[in-house]
């Protein structure tokens, strides 16, 4: 008689709304749940690869290149892959708890990208870190919703506002992108990221199971 693999939890973390996250395996497959729903499926990253490989393509030697969310580190290390040897990768997370589950159980499914020594940990909101520091980044990736206008967390509906996107744009260098990644159709955010200042485009991805969106924006 074939056994049965349980799904065993890791880890729960609570977000500042109140929601929550939870860290679940399944033999070798992991994923992080939001309030009851799959969020990240370990099975499932072909998007979060074609974004950088879409925002990444020309980068200076000494890139800097902001990621939005850690999630389970494949934007991180696809990050780190286009990247030249000087230089650096700041990935902004939210939770503590989300670190920790990549400096641990997650870690072997990217080669445990927090060890590479171009990456930096910015604990807290990426808006944050996107208004701190003005002119500095090649790349800004931002992969901490469903879309612009489905949000995992309330507060960054200001990344994608008229105001939000003028601080993004304020934040790259010359010829630096913007990539959005998205799970909906969003006919309205072309036009927004056009009246912020960046050349807009749209990518649809289906690949391995994955079907989702990519917006570029190009200063």
């Amino acid at each position: 008689m074939e056994t049965m693999i349980p799904w065993v939890k890791l880890g729960r973390a609570t977000l500042p709304d109140g929601s929550w996250l939870e860290l679940r395996q399944h033999g070798n497959e992991f994923v992080i749940a939001a309030d009851g729903y799959d969020l990240m499926v370990s099975r499932v990253h072909a998007s979060e690869v074609e974004m950088v490989t879409l925002a990444c393509a020309k980068l200076p030697p000494d890139a800097r290149i902001l990621v939005g969310g850690l999630g389970m580190g494949y934007t991180l290390r696809a990050a780190l892959d286009a990247a030249p040897p000087g230089g650096r990768v700041i990935v902004a997370e939210l939770l503590a708890e989300v670190v920790e589950w990549n400096e641990g159980p997650l870690g072997e499914l990217t080669d445990y990208p927090l060890r590479d020594p171009r990456t930096e940990v910015a604990l807290g909101d990426v808006g944050a870190v996107i208004r701190a520091n003005p002119a500095t980044f090649d790349a800004i990736l931002l992969d901490v919703d469903n879309g612009p206008d489905s949000l995992v967390q309330p507060a960054n509906r200001w990344l994608y506002t008229r105001t939000g996107l003028a601080a993004i744009r304020a934040a790259l260098r010359p010829k630096g992108t913007l990539a959005v990644w998205s799970v909906v159709e969003n006919a309205s955010f072309e036009p927004r990221l056009r009246t912020a200042g960046f050349k807009p485009s749209t990518h649809r991805i289906r690949a391995h199971g994955t079907r989702a969106l990519v917006f570029l924006g190009r200063t």
